[in-house]
């Protein structure tokens, strides 16, 4: 059992544990349930509350591993539903996980009290997560936002992990990792169990940069811009990130011209077919030229790698857009773990 990743009173996480934030739909799901969970810490969001529980038995076989589960109210309940969902979310999750909540400092009072009596039952804190805006934005108090927050569950800040996330700005990693490094240093405390700070720089919409039937490589500033944070901060902090994921939804649900997404040391590949029509043919294609690529690993590296090579040498089905998500996933977090345990950066 990895006690470091059990979180309790004042045990953080060590600097080369990951924390992704992802989705809680299945590509995102599978990738996860395939990865090593000893540096792996998911912040995974569902909309649905009742569904975690089964969801979760899917993709995380690791009952003493700790998993950050937030939920996010997408229908807008009002404060006294929504905190009974989260109730019974964390009673149906209790017996076979080790679940910690994810809360924000804009909690409403019966949600807020429905964080405190789980934090008190299951005893391993909460994680605090804030955007980096509210931290630096004059109009906002934050430092009352988040005393306030802790009072009501009844945390001092040496058991929350707080999660400072970047994932709305833009610029260059150097804009960015200025923005979270003022919002760092206007913290109210410095005593926080864990800080991790979590970037996205993923394309939201991969037709805006990469043209049909091409090849383009895609910066990771994200990792970049924590690298930089990480070196001028004064206090601890671990890497999180969006992986290949955004931090918005959307409700356009339609079929992309496919695609493959291949994350290397500093950038993401992104091959990309030229049509939606006679989509089966493209991946095997796409897979082809990539195993073909200098920056392939090799089948060995990961489940996802494992994946495209079945694609390219048609051992497997020619796969579709959800499969291709989870083996761009499996690859993305693969690699940033194999980065910060052998480099110490993402």
């Amino acid at each position: 059992m990895q006690e470091w990743l059990m979180v309790a009173h004042r045990i953080p996480l060590p600097a080369d544990a990951y924390v992704p934030i992802l989705k809680g739909k299945r590509a995102e799901l599978d990738a996860v349930s395939g990865t090593p969970a000893d540096k792996l810490v998911p912040l995974l969001e569902f909309l649905d509350p009742a569904s975690v529980a089964a969801q979760l038995t899917r993709a995380w076989k690791h009952p003493d591993d700790v998993v950050w589960i937030q939920a996010l109210n997408a229908d807008g309940a009002d404060d006294a539903a929504f905190a009974t969902a989260l109730t019974d979310m964390f009673n149906s999750l209790r017996s076979d996980f080790r679940a910690v909540p994810v809360l924000t400092s804009t909690e409403e009072p019966a949600t807020l009290a429905a964080f405190s009596r789980i934090a008190a039952t299951d005893s391993r804190g909460v994680v605090l997560r804030i955007d980096v805006e509210e931290l630096i934005d004059e109009s906002i108090d934050s430092t009352a936002d988040i005393t306030a927050t802790l009072s009501a569950v009844g945390m001092p800040e040496s058991e929350v992990d707080l999660v400072l996330d970047a994932g709305l700005l833009t610029g260059s990693a150097t804009i960015q990792s200025a923005v979270a490094l003022q919002a760092i240093n206007e913290l109210p405390h410095t005593n926080w169990r864990t800080i991790v700070v979590a970037f996205s720089a993923f394309p939201e919409a991969i037709g805006n940069v990469v043209p049909k039937n091409t090849v383009v490589a895609i910066p990771r500033i994200d990792a970049a811009a924590f690298t930089a944070v990480r070196r001028a901060a004064k206090l601890p902090l671990v890497y999180g990130d969006y992986a290949i994921g955004v931090p918005t939804y959307s409700d356009v649900a339609f079929t992309p011209i496919p695609n493959i997404r291949y994350a290397s040391d500093a950038e993401w590949y992104i091959h990309r077919g030229r049509e939606r029509a006679n989509p089966s043919p493209q991946y095997r294609a796409l897979a082809r030229a990539l195993v073909a690529a200098p920056y392939y690993s090799g089948a060995a590296f990961s489940p996802g790698d494992q994946q495209i090579n079945d694609v390219a040498t048609e051992t497997s089905g020619p796969g579709n857009a959800t499969t291709h998500l989870r083996a761009g996933m499996s690859r993305h977090l693969h690699l940033v773990l194999s980065r910060l345990a052998s480099l110490g950066v993402p």
